[in-house]
């Protein structure tokens, strides 16, 4: 049961009440931890929410919330490569590769990636906050080049997603690994040991 959600983009200043009463809104908060990453030093949350259907409602309300001028990014900590991508998901990522003009191989590997790893939730906010970042003049290169929205995409979604997700979109160029067979299940005799 996917009942913990990883919450990323937050603010120095956010506390462990002010995300137990958000979440709350959907349902019984069990756990509220804050987290910093060891090799980026990024800050991020682990609200536990008391049933899997509270944990879902919320992610679909919260992504992309303004908290303390920060849009919240909110996606699972676990990769569950067992699950398939739904035709909704393969919708949104269709629609998402379009919105950002991506037609090459890799970003739209990467972009089903992101929609199946995070949720469409996830991967529309991230959308909504390009747009934004697009109408105050977008974002610049390391070179002094702009970079293109398919690029800002990328950039805001890369430290907002827990570490297994990011490998898999980034490091693995969206290539989902082969799911682990599912284990066998116990014979009678190791039942009763």
């Amino acid at each position: 049961m996917r009942k913990t959600l990883y919450v990323a983009n937050l603010a120095p200043a956010v506390t462990t009440g002010q995300l137990r009463e958000l979440f709350g809104q959907y349902g019984d908060v069990s756990a509220v931890e804050f987290h910093t990453e060891d090799k980026t030093g990024i800050r991020y949350a682990l609200v536990t929410m008391a049933v899997e259907k509270a944990a879902t409602k919320a992610s679909h309300g919260l992504n992309g919330h303004l908290l303390e001028d920060k849009h919240l990014a909110i996606s699972y900590p676990d990769v569950d490569l067992n699950r398939h991508m739904t035709n909704r998901q393969r919708k949104a990522a269709q629609e998402i590769a379009a919105a950002l003009g991506e037609s090459e191989e890799k970003p739209l590997r990467q972009i089903k990636a992101i929609v199946h790893l995070c949720g469409t939730g996830f991967a529309q906010a991230i959308l909504a906050e390009v747009d934004e970042v697009e109408a105050q003049g977008g974002l610049m290169t390391k070179d002094g080049e702009r970079r293109t929205r398919g690029g800002v995409f990328f950039y805001l979604a890369r430290y907002r997603m827990a570490r297994p997700a990011r490998r898999i979109v980034y490091n693995r160029k969206g290539r989902l690994p082969t799911p682990e067979a599912a284990p066998e299940e116990p014979t009678e005799a190791e039942k009763e040991a």
